[in-house]
């Protein structure tokens, strides 16, 4: 079944998983998780996101948060690479660290909120990584039994729903035995976790997070040129020499990579093969995992996209 498009809904919240690409490992020592952390809030401050849990584990990540202005997509997209590049760089490493398609499931808050703060926080009990969720360093939990904010989340609205940090300890405690909840994956229409009027209402009143795919790439290529002050017509023509070649692919990366266009429907644009694209598209990435200046030049035309 083709996966559906996300809708961006401010103020609903989100169960965000995302999973190593072939389910590698994506944290290797405990500096890498502090980094994702760092980047966690970073990316949170940015764009005015709301945590409410978290946990890290060996080869995949929990969120649960709500959006403000800023699309889901945004924050993750910003969020994912630029962890991954400091991943890459650390391990010298190249390409994709995480899956290509994170699974966001929007939530309907007052029946899952709760729920769902602490089916994330048991996830290393689950596993086994821990017997209870004091001895796992990478979540959220310790916030909620202190009971104050942290640079990434603030538990207190939880808590108050909870009474306290007694309460948070004592529902955590009763979840203990609560095995793998599929139900929390497997939801209606792909995407919502909820009654069925809950669905239907977010998809009557949201718009797909993703309208810049409505535009034409043509439109948007020649954004991205005037950018880097060439004629996008320099660029479709069948000249190989470097500097055209290092502009076209740094389009070529920004539309495939940052922007979602297909392989396929980019190449087809510049008049080369797909294949050329593809590989050309790998090896780039390269480069940008070691050089700074062409990562800042990929943040700026990414803004466009």
């Amino acid at each position: 079944m083709a996966r559906k498009p996300r809708l961006f809904a401010p103020g609903v919240l989100y169960h965000v998983i995302v999973r190593g690409n072939q389910r590698q490992r994506t944290f290797l020592s405990p500096a890498d998780y502090q980094k994702y952390l760092e980047k966690l809030t970073q990316y949170r401050r940015q764009h005015e996101v709301t945590i409410y849990a978290y946990c890290l584990m060996p080869n995949h990540v929990h969120l649960l948060l709500e959006c403000a202005k800023t699309p889901l997509g945004k924050f993750m997209q910003g969020l994912q690479q630029s962890y991954t590049q400091y991943y890459n760089r650390r391990y010298k490493k190249g390409g994709h660290l995480f899956q290509g398609r994170y699974k966001a499931i929007l939530c309907q808050k007052d029946a899952y909120l709760l729920e769902l703060v602490r089916y994330i926080h048991l996830n290393p009990i689950r596993s086994k990584l821990a017997k209870s969720p004091q001895d796992y360093r990478y979540t959220s939990d310790p916030a909620y039994r202190i009971g104050k904010a942290t640079a990434i989340l603030d538990p207190r609205p939880v808590l108050k729903l909870l009474g306290g940090t007694r309460g948070y300890k004592k529902f955590i405690h009763e979840g203990h035995d609560g095995g793998h909840r599929e139900e929390y994956y497997e939801v209606a229409d792909q995407r919502f976790l909820g009654d069925k009027e809950f669905g239907e209402e977010l998809t009557r009143n949201y718009q797909d997070e993703e309208p810049r795919k409505r535009r034409g790439l043509a439109i948007v290529a020649k954004e991205l040129a005037a950018v880097l002050k060439i004629d996008i017509e320099q660029l479709r023509a069948p000249s190989r020499g470097w500097k055209l070649s290092h502009l076209r692919t740094m389009i070529a990366y920004v539309l495939v990579r940052r922007g979602g266009y297909a392989v396929k429907e980019v190449a087809g644009y510049f008049a080369r093969d797909a294949t050329t694209i593809s590989s050309t598209l790998s090896r780039y990435q390269g480069t940008v995992d070691k050089q700074a200046e062409v990562r800042r030049q990929l943040e700026q035309l990414t803004q466009i996209v």
